[in-house]
């Protein structure tokens, strides 16, 4: 049995905080994320997508912005792949992007 969302896709807090700031487009994909299921969360980038230039907004930061929505509906009833519990989940959720793609060697390694 699937649990039930905390919020619609629309009423999620992210959204809602920042509709004002938000480009149509912008909002459509979240919406998007947020409709998502419990079971899937949005996937991340691939290796080659984020160019390492600095770009405003970086593909990471988008998909970190769609995976808060898809956290925010979903709460704890979320399941995130591999993640062994759900508290985990919450503990590395500011640590989650470009950092495990660094190359050995490097000063952050």
């Amino acid at each position: 049995m699937s649990p039930s969302p905390i919020y619609t896709p629309h009423e999620t807090p992210f959204i809602k905080k920042r509709r004002n700031r938000l480009s149509t487009t912008r909002t459509k994909q979240l919406v998007r994320a947020a409709e998502r299921a419990y079971n899937d969360p949005p996937p991340p980038p691939g290796l080659g997508e984020c160019c390492g230039s600095s770009c405003d907004p970086c593909v990471t930061d988008l998909w970190k912005e769609e995976l808060t929505v898809w956290r925010e509906r979903w709460g704890e009833g979320a399941v995130e792949g591999n993640s062994s519990s759900s508290s985990s989940s919450s503990t590395t959720e500011g640590k989650e992007g470009c950092w495990k793609e660094k190359m050995p060697g490097s000063w952050e390694w």
